[in-house]
C-alpha cells in the first residue's frame, strides 16, 4: 500500500496531464520547479508551474505519464517518471525516463527538480539507492 507522499505524487502526475483544477491544489503556492526541458531554470510559484504545464501540453499528442518506482525518506521524494507521447508538430515518438526530486509540504508539492540521472537524483534526497 502506497504513502502518503507516493499517493501523492502520483495524484500530481495524473493530475498534471488530465486535470487543471486538481493540479492546482496538489501544487504549493510556493513551488519551486526546475524542469529538465528548461535546463533546470526554476519557475516559481503557481504561475510558473502553470507555464510549465501548459508549454509542456501544447507540445504533446497523447501525453503519458506513468510513476515507476517512489522512493521516500522524510518529506524528500525521488520519482522515475516514463513519459510516452508524439510531437504534436513533428509526430515523433517521445520515450524518456526522468528521475523527479521532490518535496512535499502540507500536502502539495512545494519543490521539483529533474534529473536524467537517478543517481543524481537519489543523492540529492539524501535516499541511498
Amino acid at each position: 500500500m502506497p504513502g502518503p507522499n507516493e499517493d501523492l505524487v502520483r495524484r500530481w502526475a495524473w493530475a498534471f496531464v488530465n486535470d487543471t483544477d486538481a493540479f492546482l491544489e496538489l501544487t504549493h503556492p510556493e513551488i519551486e520547479w526546475a524542469p529538465w526541458e528548461e535546463n533546470n531554470t526554476v519557475f516559481h510559484g503557481l504561475e510558473g508551474a502553470m507555464q510549465i504545464r501548459d508549454e509542456w501540453l501544447a507540445s504533446f499528442d497523447a501525453p503519458q505519464i506513468e510513476i515507476e518506482e517512489v522512493l521516500e525518506h522524510g518529506d524528500e521524494v525521488v520519482s522515475t517518471v516514463h513519459i510516452t507521447g508524439r510531437g504534436k508538430g513533428s509526430g515523433a515518438a517521445v520515450d524518456v525516463r526522468l528521475y523527479t526530486h521532490s518535496r512535499l509540504r502540507d500536502g502539495k508539492a512545494v519543490y521539483m527538480f529533474e534529473y536524467v540521472d537517478r543517481a543524481e537524483a537519489l543523492k540529492a534526497a539524501g535516499i541511498d539507492g
